[in-house]
């Protein structure tokens, strides 16, 4: 086989194993450490800083120890069953951040940061062997498919078919793989040195102006890829995997530009940059959200730029004997970018602000850069100049700011880790009501809490109507059905606050304890509703992960547990298996009732739910379609579970089915096994009919 082949199997096989096993990670802690934000922001840090410390090692540590290396790659192979056997563990009394970080750091840290070291290793043993002229890099565009295709290959292959435990093996004999091929590739390099050793300082000749622009075009990127993420989850809607498109146009960039061929023009892309700045510019503050061509101008805005970025990087790249310096500026420089979006923005904005401010830092960036070429290209190209002028003045014409609902208010508005929340006053129509003042029609009005374009709660204002549930949650739904006039007091549990609209559904005597992953929904809902504070009932509040949380109660101590959690048509997978069921099974009483709202747009939960509840539970659903709903309620489907054998009343309003009667099935999920492909396929599926 030749080197250069190896060499490109190497890299790949590195990449595809780093981006597997950054979601098996995810999948591993989620059960242990929950579903609250600082999971996901510990790991993504602990990721993006043990990449850019692999990449340190490769700068300053990798070309003195020379084939030892081997010996740190084989290293996994020791540790990995030994940290397997010990085992994650719930975080204790202290700071749960640094409990995962600690944890990440011993079970992960060493084969991660093997793995971070691949593409440098790989091209520093390419300018070392006899392969003949020719570039290294192409081997980073490798690197980049197999990031690509591990990623997408986990999602819709790996986790589909496979539990955790064997996802674990199968990249276990992945990596051992990985073993003997860094071995083959380091023996087929260092057969001749025919060139130069690198013993002279590689950074004798770099300017520090030149490793600045290393940094700022690989930071504007990855922080602008995370901030049309954002973009698409809180203002377009959590569409199932959304995450994912933004992250494969990145890397797909990478693997265009650092690719040996030459896919787009440069100056095709150079024509083009500034229309798809001030196309996204416009789209993102004037344009409604939810729109399915909105979705497609931020993911071409995304290429484009980022494809410019990546290509103006390339083009600053060093000699062959500075290529660690530079893959550290790249890594040092996408971690920071992300942080600033993910850490950094939710602090200092109460909007996605870093959206234009990140267009505009490109922009000034790339003019910086190129502005000794600006007068060069008009006369090479005024054609493709002239086009590029046209085009960026066009989109302020095409699209144009949307009028604004009349006596829309917003009273409140709140960015932290999990999003962005508005609080929002709608006044009664001036038409329907001229005989009311404005301040009168204010104050009859509604009240919602928004989550980017999704509504979380809504409440009527006017007095008469200001206690009635409304949304999901109306009496005439299937959630009064199992809530309303109950024959004794109850002490409940409900997994996911809002607004507090369940409150309305217990009286003097009963308790309820509301489970809220997010303390600032707590205090909207104290503060801007009222359904807390006028329901007479004993309410306690328990912030964090509600699996965690209820682990800690009592057990046989809840008449109903109700399980509401879902997050802009995301799926609480954590709290939905059959290790959840299983907690709930031993906090409710004897005959008490679960309670599972599993209204979606986007998955089809009904098959999932009657397989994971086995021969345990007898379920009941009930779907709420539009027709006959009244102003203020909204679609839903709930189901019910009671124990097996016990005499716990089940519903008997018209509408409920016994799950048992549902024609779909599928695989149970637990903490081992979780498919959300097969549900979003069924509803989809439905849709389409």
């Amino acid at each position: 086989m030749r080197i250069s082949l190896q060499l490109h199997l190497f890299v790949f096989l590195g990449a595809f194993l780093l981006f597997t096993m950054e979601p098996l990670v995810a999948r591993m802690v989620l059960p242990v450490h929950g579903g609250s934000f600082h999971v996901w922001t510990t790991t993504l840090t602990f990721f993006q800083g043990a990449l850019f410390l692999g990449y340190v090692y490769c700068h300053l540590l990798a070309r003195r120890i020379g084939g030892w290396h081997l010996l740190l790659v084989a290293a996994p192979l020791i540790w990995l069953p030994v940290a397997n056997v010990i085992g994650l563990s719930a975080p204790g009394e202290g700071d749960p951040a640094w409990a995962l970080l600690s944890q990440l750091t011993f079970h992960i840290a060493l084969p991660f940061g093997v793995l971070a070291t691949t593409s440098v290793i790989a091209q520093s043993w390419f300018t070392r062997s006899d392969t003949g002229a020719g570039s290294p890099y192409p081997l980073y565009a490798s690197s980049n498919i197999g990031s690509l295709l591990g990623l997408l290959g986990y999602i819709i292959i790996c986790e589909p078919l496979f539990g955790l435990k064997t996802q674990r093996i199968i990249w276990f004999v992945g990596y051992a793989g990985y073993v003997v091929l860094a071995w083959q590739c380091w023996r087929a390099t260092h057969k001749k040195k025919t060139k130069t050793p690198p013993d002279a300082p590689l950074t004798n000749d770099l300017k520090g102006l030149t490793v600045l622009y290393w940094l700022l075009l690989s930071a504007i990127p990855s922080a602008f890829m995370l901030a049309v993420s954002n973009v698409f989850t809180l203002e377009l809607g959590s569409v199932p995997l959304v995450w994912v498109l933004p992250l494969v146009i990145y890397i797909l960039t990478y693997v265009l530009t650092f690719s040996e061929r030459q896919w787009i023009l440069p100056r095709v892309l150079h024509a083009l940059w500034p229309a798809a700045a001030v196309l996204g510019f416009c789209s993102f503050y004037f344009a409604t959200g939810g729109s399915l061509w909105v979705f497609a101008v931020h993911a071409l805005g995304l290429f484009i730029l980022a494809m410019v970025g990546h290509g103006e990087l390339y083009r600053l790249r060093p000699a062959p004997g500075q290529l660690t310096i530079f893959y550290l500026a790249i890594a040092l420089g996408g971690w920071l970018g992300s942080m600033s979006v993910s850490l950094v923005a939710p602090i200092l904005f109460n909007s996605l602000s870093e959206y234009p401010l990140i267009l505009g830092l490109f922009a000034l960036v790339l003019l910086t850069l190129r502005k000794g070429d600006l007068p060069g290209a008009f006369r090479q190209h005024p054609a493709w100049c002239a086009v590029a002028v046209c085009l960026a003045a066009i989109p302020p014409f095409v699209i144009t700011p949307e009028e604004p609902v009349a006596g829309r208010e917003v009273l409140y508005q709140h960015r932290n880790y999990y999003g962005i929340y508005r609080v929002i006053n709608h006044p009664l129509s001036a038409t329907d009501h001229a005989n009311l003042t404005a301040d009168e029609r204010r104050l009859l009005g509604k009240r919602d809490l928004e989550h980017g374009s999704t509504v979380h709660g809504t409440q009527v204002l006017y007095p008469s109507m200001k206690n009635e549930p409304t949304t999901y949650y109306h009496r005439s739904g299937p959630l009064g059905d199992l809530l309303d006039n109950p024959a004794t007091p109850r002490n409940a549990a409900i997994i996911g606050l809002g607004v507090g609209t369940c409150a309305t559904y217990f009286r003097d005597g009963e308790t309820v304890t509301f489970y809220e992953l997010d303390p600032a929904i707590v205090n909207i809902a104290q503060q801007l509703f009222t359904y807390l504070e006028d329901c007479p009932a004993t309410k306690h509040h328990v912030t964090g992960d509600a699996r965690l949380q209820m682990a800690k109660a009592l057990d046989n101590s809840y008449d109903v547990i109700l399980v509401d959690a879902f997050s802009s048509d995301a799926i609480p997978t954590h709290l939905l298996t059959r290790e959840a069921l299983a907690l709930y099974e031993r906090k409710l009483k004897p005959n008490g009732r679960l309670i599972l709202h599993v209204s979606s747009r986007y998955y089809a939960l009904l098959g999932v739910i009657k397989a994971t509840c086995g021969e345990d539970w007898d379920v009941f659903c009930k779907r709420q379609g539009a027709a006959g709903l009244q102003p203020f309620q909204t679609p839903s489907t709930f189901c019910v579970l009671v124990r097996k054998e016990e005499t716990a009343p089940v519903p008997r309003q018209e509408g409920w089915f016994s799950l048992a009667q549902h024609p779909e099935d599928g695989t149970p999920w637990t903490d081992d096994y979780i498919n959300t492909l097969l549900p979003l396929y069924r509803m989809l599926k439905a849709a389409a009919k």
